[in-house]
């Protein structure tokens, strides 16, 4: 009876504490979902094309609406962080949820959509592109026929500039282009006198990030400033790449000397920091948006932007894809857009910005390497790579393989010398060899760990991955596995191993190049595989260019970096060399040059290759139209031209009725019928994903050549496919200058197939204008 009494009394208690846990949860929730509805946020009101001819108009316009939503003009003031009143409409504020889903449904609002956070993709390669500061007076190149550039704006959306490097000296910079509407703004060790005629703008955009954050940028674990003054380095490697004055015996700790300059050295640089040093250059939707909205009012001519999103994509009317949203309304203008194509390589369908109005841009290499021996106690010497130029004069010491020396023999931490995995005792003196087998270790995380292990040097083999890292004063060198191989094969033979490592030095023109970049993204498009992505290749790996000096005397203000976002402003300096000499090109027709008149063929005269999983010859998801040529996309023949109206129809074949694209646009949209509208867009490439048994498209060319030309048709088939021109001459005069053709195209295989590639070349003898095609034959819909 005891026992069944205190049996009942547990089991009630039993279930009151359920019972009151339960209450507790669900009031928990309660006052979450509540404290969560009250919590406010950055939101992007988004309304399309500007409304108001008066940005200041605009402006009031934005804040009357939000004092409708919140109830007043002081919590509206308080609310809104930017008026985007420029080259489109809208405005950033914080909002509830239930706000955001309120002022949805607003006369005049697209979309609301949530502030995101975002990465930066992050000498010798001008004159590997061709372009030479020195000339006869008999030759022409690239730099004499567009005076380097002069009078054209590059704008650069990054990290901000370091204006004090020797990059942007200004002494031979022309004046300061009347139409130009920007400012110098000031700020944390940032002031006017920080620009001149080479830095012409400086505005930084930090609202969107700082609330993103909840707490100042700048503090204790940053060294970040409130300004357009650049604490990453980013920012200022892009610009002077872009548009950087020449500057001779520039170097990285005397590798790579030379002159160093950028693709139009005297264009003029407007720089739009709207990127961070939280997380290495995070950018948000509000801040990246007010740097279009900015850089249209401003009067630039050309913007790079080495930065994007992950897979998956949004679609071009998604207000979230807010790089297609303000490169649109910037290519509007007449503002040609470059941006980088992704690090995220080397596998297929990972491409970013493929909108079609932007020119994306692939990595590639150059032919300059930085060999360093490894001098094996046999007298055997192999070879790796470095750019660790410290002195450490070791001679012949012990080498050892880390797994020999793990501190716990029962795990693998140890095979790529992951932190603490290492013991000290034995590896103290010595060389230690390290192979790389997970993505969570790279060779600076590893000579850290070889050097805390009291290790003298590292070895790191690793599978080919483009681009060399810095160990800092630690003597590292990178080899690929087979030479790991070799040199543990001799650790296991000999008694007592030993090596030296040699300095790297600087060797060029001894390696086939271009190669395309193993982490350049490949595609094709995820969101429109019919626009072929990417359009053009260009040098981005082991990049010299200006970098903020690391506080040491002996820093040379110059370092190497690697990534899309080193071919990214490349190619956006020979757009602006190509503006400069056709200044009333369109940006499409500015593309179209660039791309028709790419290299397919590397220094040694053999295709292009991919640096990928294998060695492949490189097809046009890996680099577009090709490895552009600077001075060939000076005088192309043809273009194809692509106007607004065009891209506006592109919309509509991906689906989007014409109210919500004239919502984005703010102009009265008419989709026209037509299967084939996608396929037609008038690009200067081709790409059918869907071939089921016939297709034609329509391509329209303008002659910016010789007045009187004829041009033929040359195609280079794609397997299994049958390829038809029509006409196959075109016959251009004074009253003939555009002229369209068809190209049918014709699969012959009843199977379901991968892309296989071809291309379209239209030559009069001199000129070359040659489109990549890529097709995939289909026998199910579902498929893609």
């Amino acid at each position: 009876m005891d026992i069944d009494s205190r049996n009942w009394r547990c089991g009630i208690k039993a279930q009151l504490l359920v019972t009151s846990v339960l209450l507790l949860l669900q009031n928990f929730l309660v006052i979450s979902e509540v404290f969560a509805e009250a919590t406010s946020s950055v939101h992007i009101v988004y309304m399309g094309d500007k409304i108001y001819p008066n940005p200041e108009t605009t402006k009031k316009y934005h804040h009357k609406m939000l004092s409708s939503l919140l109830g007043s003009k002081e919590a509206a003031k308080n609310s809104i962080l930017y008026s985007y009143k420029h080259g489109f409409s809208g405005f950033a504020a914080r909002l509830t949820k239930s706000q955001a889903k309120e002022i949805e449904n607003f006369p005049g609002v697209v979309s609301v959509i949530p502030n995101r956070i975002h990465k930066l993709h992050t000498t010798r390669s001008w004159d590997f592109l061709g372009i030479h500061h020195y000339h006869s007076s008999s030759s022409k190149t690239v730099f004499t026929e567009s005076n380097l550039g002069e009078g054209t704006i590059i704008g650069v959306i990054d990290t901000g500039i370091w204006p004090e490097s020797a990059s942007f000296n200004d002494e031979a910079m022309g004046q300061i282009p009347p139409r130009w509407k920007g400012v110098c703004q000031v700020g944390e060790h940032f002031n006017t006198t920080n620009c001149n005629k080479k830095i012409i703008g400086a505005r930084w955009f930090m609202k969107g990030m700082n609330d993103h954050t909840k707490n100042l940028i700048h503090g204790k674990d940053t060294k970040e400033y409130l300004s357009a003054r650049d604490a990453i380095g980013h920012g200022t490697h892009t610009a002077s790449t872009a548009a950087g004055y020449f500057v001779g015996n520039a170097n990285y700790k005397g590798l790579a000397s030379g002159i160093a300059r950028g693709g139009a050295p005297l264009a003029h640089i407007a720089i739009y920091k709207a990127c961070w040093d939280i997380s290495v250059g995070d950018c948000t939707d509000a801040d990246i948006l007010k740097a279009f909205d900015k850089a249209i009012h401003d009067g630039v001519d050309v913007l790079t932007v080495s930065l994007g999103f992950g897979i998956p994509l949004f679609s071009y009317v998604d207000q979230r894809d807010t790089m297609a949203i303000g490169s649109f309304h910037a290519t509007a203008k007449g503002i040609t857009v470059v941006c980088s194509a992704g690090n995220s390589g080397p596998g297929s369908q990972t491409i970013t910005n493929t909108a079609p109005w932007i020119i994306t841009v692939a990595a590639t290499t150059i032919d300059r390497a930085f060999p360093a021996a490894i001098t094996l106690g046999n007298n055997n010497t192999v070879w790796g790579q470095s750019i660790d130029t410290a002195k450490h004069n070791l001679g012949y010491v012990g080498l050892t393989y880390s797994e020999r020396i793990a501190l716990d023999p029962s795990d693998d931490l140890a095979k790529d010398c992951q932190s603490g995995s290492l013991n000290e005792t034995m590896a103290a003196g010595k060389i230690v060899l390290c192979f790389s087998v997970s993505d969570q270790q790279d060779i600076v995380s590893a000579s850290l760990a070889v050097k805390e292990a009291g290790g003298v040097g590292l070895i790191y083999a690793q599978y080919h991955e483009d681009g060399l890292n810095n160990c800092g004063l630690f003597p590292c060198i990178k080899v690929d596995y087979e030479v790991g191989t070799q040199i543990l094969t001799y650790i296991r033979r000999a008694r007592f191993p030993t090596a030296r490592l040699s300095f790297p030095k600087t060797v060029i023109g001894k390696w086939i190049s271009p190669r395309v970049a193993s982490f350049s993204s490949r595609g094709p498009s995820t969101m429109s595989p019919t626009v072929l992505k990417p359009d053009i290749a260009a040098p981005g790996v082991d990049i010299l260019a200006a970098f903020p000096p690391d506080g040491t005397t002996k820093s040379s203000g110059f370092t190497f970096l690697s990534g899309t976002s080193m071919s990214c402003p490349h190619v956006a300096g020979i757009a602006a060399l190509i503006k400069s000499k056709h200044p009333t090109w369109s940006p499409a027709a500015i593309r179209s040059a660039l791309v028709t008149t790419a290299s397919q063929t590397g220094n040694d005269g053999n295709f292009i290759s991919e640096e990928g999983s294998t060695l492949k010859a490189a097809d046009p998801f890996d680099i577009g139209g090709g490895h552009v040529n600077p001075n060939k996309a000076m005088d192309p023949g043809l273009i194809y031209n692509t106007t607004t109206e065009d891209y506006i129809q592109f919309l509509c074949s991906m689906g989007h009725s014409s109210a919500s694209i004239s919502r984005v646009t703010m102009t009265t949209t008419s989709c026209k019928k037509g299967k084939r509208q996608a396929l037609n867009l008038n690009l200067p490439s081709i790409s059918i994903p869907n071939l089921k048994r016939a297709a034609t498209v329509m391509r329209t060319v303008t002659n910016v050549g010789n007045i009187t030309a004829v041009y033929r048709a040359m195609v280079k088939t794609p397997y299994g496919i049958k390829v038809r021109v029509e006409p196959q001459i075109l016959s251009f005069n004074s009253e003939t200058k555009v002229l369209t053709f068809n190209v049918s195209f014709l699969s012959t295989k009843k199977l379901h197939g991968d892309y296989k590639f071809g291309s379209l070349t239209w030559t009069d003898g001199k000129h070359f204008v040659s489109s990549p095609i890529a097709v995939r034959t289909i026998q199910f819909e579902s498929s893609y």
